[in-house]
């Protein structure tokens, strides 16, 4: 990647990379150093499955409460196997000809594809959902580059145990090395240590000969050795020549070598003892092809030897244990406002060894010199995607309660925007019944700003920065369909999308247009509430449910689309033959005590149920809205009664809610947890049915609900 130059207020540059194994170390560390920096990140993943087999389609009146037992099953037992993340990051203002001040973004997109470490320890079964598989293959997902190329992942606990492991393990081989040393002339010297294993003891002839003549030509070599490189003072004479790279050098100054005969298991431990017994200053190890090597190093190549060691140990067990567990850990970070509460943390994060091995107390976030700020994550329709960073990076499976995995969520993600949620409930929008699948909501964002038509540019299949002005409908259209499905561009379109919605619920709250370039989201208080109730702050769309997931409420859920459990009622046992019609009938008409006419939305769970509610299309979610809600639920409720007396049964969503809401936690606390039952799946706009796009011959087979 390389560092764009403006050229008339518009940043280009290549920002667009696929991270593997390989370049892992050199990206993951351009990630965690951007991500300070960003206005908002953007993120989307790709899965083996979002669905279990035989799946159920729930009711409408469930809680998210009431699906948690079966919705947390599917993150638990499929797999990441891409992870796109995008970072938006401010770039100054721009004017465009007819006046309009317009702030720019620079974007920076990347693609991590994962697939567990060889190393039973840690690694994650994956199990395919057929189903989703032949969807991304269509997409031309190639899953022998997700074997191949794919990046290992690691759980918060074992990372964290790896690093301590290898931190402990490093600090005492310094200490060795610093150890005072017992002399030695270069030749025979006896170990001033003794060893409490059992020593191998060689019985066949051809054993004894063979080791016999291996010392024989160490000996010779150390003498050949000593004997060519001792000066007038009898002292080892080192070439220095190329010494300027410890890390592409360090073969070539660490001394010098020799490599023993090839033998078998037996004979490399007998050689091995025998040469730490009558050599203990020289260093033996194993090369690759199982050979001995024994290495005769002076004291300032032995310190160059150990550093690069260390870098490599280090190195190794971010590549190939720890890998996306760092870019999680870096991520949540970003997003906490917080930087590394301990020495693994620490260690983890740190872009060098030499970095890492510095001893850091905990708690010393606040004085690293790195600028803190709570950073909004933004996800479309992302309760799962949220779900599966948890069973990848914090714990196999999640915690057992729907209250508690909030919690979770919001202590990792304080601030989180769900543009779908966004485009559904708080953005203003001439079909309130059209499309919000990912698509359709990024490119109604390049209709809506159609004076962004040179931000977020990506040029060819891959991207340039982009700043906030967005590329052409039709461009984007080819573009979309060589893209779209891939983790890093969806997440993309969702962080463009974000920033449209954030506009378009500005400039519909009628604030002075002077103030649209300078409201920065991104920098509000996360306290603020009116934030919250104006741009969805912490709510998370609820597929195929009334219900909309509140982050900040960890006992309850709120109904979305201007609807409130106070005024909203479940009608059941009612006879079959009842019709959306009969009810329209009871409920129109409806007036409250300022002459506001009262509206009003159903919702069928089944034949013989269904919830009814009043509305309030412009709900801020403000006292006076509460009041209102309080008297139209009376109204509504007056008007059901009057019309199903004859033995149907009618109760308060929020009565029902908070009992089971009181039952499902008392169930979860005294249980185990429940390994499987019904899932309903996020439907991910991967091509899956949504409520709003359901097949017209199904659509027109039912009574819909109606406003």
């Amino acid at each position: 990647m390389s560092d764009g130059n403006d050229r008339g207020g518009i940043a280009e540059e290549n920002t667009m990379t696929d991270v593997t194994k390989l370049n892992f170390l050199q990206q993951s560390n351009d990630l965690i150093r951007r991500l300070p920096t960003a206005s908002w990140i953007a993120v989307d993943e790709e899965m083996t499955g979002i669905s279990l087999p035989d799946a159920k389609r729930p009711r409408k009146d469930d809680t998210p409460s009431d699906r948690y037992s079966s919705l947390k099953l599917a993150s638990e037992r499929y797999s990441i196997i891409q992870l796109g993340i995008c970072l938006f990051e401010e770039a100054g203002t721009s004017t465009s000809s007819d006046g309009i001040e317009t702030m720019k973004f620079h974007v920076r997109r990347y693609k991590f594809t994962l697939f567990p470490p060889d190393d039973n320890s840690l690694a994650r079964e994956i199990t395919f959902n057929p189903s989703s598989i032949h969807f991304l293959a269509k997409n031309n997902m190639d899953f022998n580059f997700m074997v191949h190329s794919g990046i290992p992942y690691a759980t918060k606990e074992k990372a964290e145990k790896l690093m301590d492991r290898f931190y402990q393990k490093e600090l005492e081989a310094d200490k060795e090395l610093e150890a005072p040393k017992t002399p030695t002339n270069g030749n025979t010297t006896t170990s001033t240590t003794t060893s409490t294993t059992r020593r191998v003891h060689l019985i066949r002839d051809d054993d004894k000969r063979f080791h016999a003549r291996s010392m024989a030509n160490l000996r010779e070599w150390l003498d050949a050795a000593i004997s060519q490189n001792l000066d007038n003072n009898n002292n080892i004479i080192i070439d220095d020549n190329d010494n300027d790279d410890d890390n592409n050098n360090a073969d070539a100054t660490e001394g010098v070598s020799m490599l023993l005969p090839p033998c078998n298991s037996f004979l490399r431990r007998a050689l091995y003892e025998s040469i730490e017994k009558e050599y203990p200053n020289l260093i033996v190890e194993t090369s690759e092809n199982s050979q001995l090597r024994v290495l005769r190093l002076n004291e300032e190549e032995k310190k160059q030897r150990r550093r690069r060691l260390q870098r490599e140990g280090w190195e190794k067990l971010l590549i190939q244990k720890i890998g996306v567990y760092r870019v999680f850990l870096a991520l949540s970070k970003a997003c906490g406002g917080t930087g590394p509460m301990s020495q693994a943390e620490h260690m983890i994060l740190a872009p060098t060894v030499q970095e890492a091995m510095q001893n850091r107390k905990e708690g010393y976030d606040d004085d690293d010199g790195v600028p803190r700020r709570t950073i909004p994550l933004v996800v479309h329709n992302g309760l799962q995607d949220l779900f599966f960073l948890l069973t990848h990076f914090h714990h196999h499976t999640l915690p057992p309660t729907w209250a508690e995995a909030k919690q979770l969520i919001h202590s990792y993600f304080p601030v989180v925007y769900d543009t779908k949620c966004m485009a559904l409930q708080f953005a203003p929008r001439a079909n309130s019944r059209g499309p919000t699948h990912l698509s359709a909501v990024y490119e109604e964002t390049l209709r809506s700003h159609p004076h962004w038509n040179r931000s977020f540019q990506p040029i060819g299949g891959r991207s340039t920065t982009e700043t906030l002005q967005l590329p052409q409908p039709a461009v984007v259209a080819t573009q979309r369909e060589q893209q779209e499905h891939d983790a890093a561009w969806d997440a993309y379109m969702t962080g463009a999308a974000f920033c449209g919605l954030v506009y378009t619920i500005h400039d519909a709250t009628r604030f002075p247009a002077t103030s649209r370039s300078n409201f920065k989201l991104w920098n509000c208080d996360r306290e603020n509430k009116m934030i919250a109730s104006m741009y969805g702050r912490n709510k998370l769309h609820f597929h195929l449910s009334p219900f909309t997931i509140d982050l900040e409420s960890p006992h309850s859920d709120p109904l979305g689309r201007g609807m409130s459990l106070a005024s909203t009622f479940s009608v059941a046992d009612i006879d079959p033959s009842v019709s959306t019609r009969d009810i329209v009938r009871c409920l129109t008409g409806m007036s409250d005590s300022r002459g506001d006419r009262v509206n009003f939305e159903i919702i069928w769970v089944d034949d013989t149920s269904f919830l009814a509610g009043a509305m309030l299309p412009n709900c801020q979610g403000d006292h006076q809205d509460e009041l209102r809600f309080r008297e139209h639920g009376k109204i509504v409720l007056k008007a059901l009664r009057d019309t199903f007396n004859n033995g149907e049964k009618i109760t308060s969503m929020e009565e029902l809610a908070a009992t089971k809401y009181e039952v499902a936690e008392k169930q979860s606390s005294g249980s185990i947890w429940n390994l499987w039952g019904i899932f309903l799946g996020k439907a991910k706009e991967r091509g899956a049915t949504t409520e709003e796009e359901e097949p017209v011959a199904e659509r027109a087979s039912k009574r819909r609900r109606l406003f």
